[in-house]
C-alpha cells in the first residue's frame, strides 16, 4: 500500500532519525520544530497520493506512535520529544511500521540500559534495589517462620536503600538513541526486503 512514496519519506525518516539522535545526545532534548514539521509531511504526503484514505493511514501511525510511549512518558520514563518523535515516525510510514519499530526499541533500549548502568558502575546497585523488592519480603517472612539471624540480616540489606542506586536510577539515559536504533534497524530490513516478512510473521 502507498509503494509509489514510500522512498520520498523513508528519506525523510533518516533525516529526522539522524537529527534527533544528535540533539538528543548533545542537548538531551528533541524539539518540537523537528518533529512537527517531520508529522505534517507525513499527514501531508499521505493525503496528496492516497486521499481520505491515506491521511487515515498516517493518522493512524501518528496514534499508534504516541501511544507506545504514553505510559512510559506518563511515569517519567521518557520525555515528550521521545513520544513525538515515535508519533512522526508512525506519520511518516503507518501503525504497521511504527508497532514494530516500537518493539525493537524496546530491545534496544534494554541493552542501552544495561551497558549505560555497567559503563557509569551502577548495574549491581540497581540490580540489588530490583531485586529487594521481592526479596527483602521473602528474607522477612523466612526469618518469622524460621527465626533465623541470617534471614533478618538479609531482609535488612536487601530493603536497605542505596542513594547510589536512587541517583542510578534517575539519572537519564538519551532514549532517542533507542528509538534510533530501532527505526533504522527496521528500514535496513526493509531495504534488504526482510522487513514485510518479519512484519507479517508479528501478531499486528
Amino acid at each position: 500500500m502507498f509503494l509509489s512514496y514510500l522512498l520520498i519519506n523513508d528519506f525523510i525518516l533518516i533525516v529526522l532519525v539522524g537529527a534527533a539522535l544528535f540533539l538528543d545526545l548533545a542537548k538531551n532534548r528533541i524539539p518540537n520544530y523537528l518533529t512537527f514539521p517531520a508529522i505534517g509531511l507525513g499527514l501531508l504526503s499521505y493525503t496528496v497520493t492516497g486521499g481520505f484514505s491515506g491521511l487515515w493511514f498516517s493518522f493512524l501511525g501518528l496514534l499508534v506512535g504516541i501511544a507506545l510511549f504514553f505510559i512510559p512518558f506518563a511515569m517519567g520514563g521518557v520525555g515528550g520529544g521521545d513520544v513525538k518523535f515515535l508519533g512522526a515516525v508512525g506519520a511518516l510510514q503507518g501503525w504497521q511500521f511504527v508497532l514494530t519499530a516500537g518493539l525493537l526499541t524496546a530491545a534496544a533500549g534494554g541493552v542501552m540500559a544495561i551497558l549505560y548502568l555497567l559503563f557509569n558502575r551502577s548495574f549491581l546497585r540497581v540490580l540489588k534495589k530490583m531485586a529487594g523488592f521481592v526479596l527483602a519480603p521473602f528474607f522477612s517472612a523466612l526469618f518469622y517462620r524460621t527465626n533465623i539471624d541470617s534471614f533478618s540480616r538479609a531482609s535488612v540489606y536487601f530493603a536497605t536503600p542505596d542513594p547510589e542506586a536512587n541517583k542510578a536510577g534517575r539519572t537519564r539515559m538519551p532514549y532517542g538513541a533507542a528509538i534510533a536504533a530501532g527505526v533504522l534497524f527496521l528500514l535496513a530490513m526493509n531495504f534488504f526486503s526482510w522487513g514485510e516478512p518479519f512484519i507479517s510473521s508479528l501478531p499486528w
